[in-house]
């Protein structure tokens, strides 16, 4: 277990109800491509996550092809 540093409890002025912590974007869309467009338009990076995955799909799979996406290899188990 952590060691309790304060027991003091956050007040409004704190960092964690500051307005930049909490910073996120309402997207007005009608269908996912609206919204990969708009966000890729807002942060100018390319979408490569919001892709349907089959959930029947056995967990090592859908690790493969996260991994791939970010163009990285599933290492190799010892036997």
């Amino acid at each position: 277990m952590g060691k309790i540093v304060s027991e003091k409890l956050a007040t409004k002025d704190d960092w964690i109800f500051s307005k930049s912590f909490h910073s996120f974007k309402i997207y007005k869309v009608n269908s996912l491509e609206d919204y990969i467009k708009q966000r890729e338009k807002d942060t100018g990076l390319k979408n490569i996550f919001l892709e349907k995955i089959d959930s029947k799909k056995p967990r090592k799979k859908i690790i493969k092809i996260i991994l791939d996406k970010l163009g990285l290899k599933m290492p190799e188990r010892k036997k």
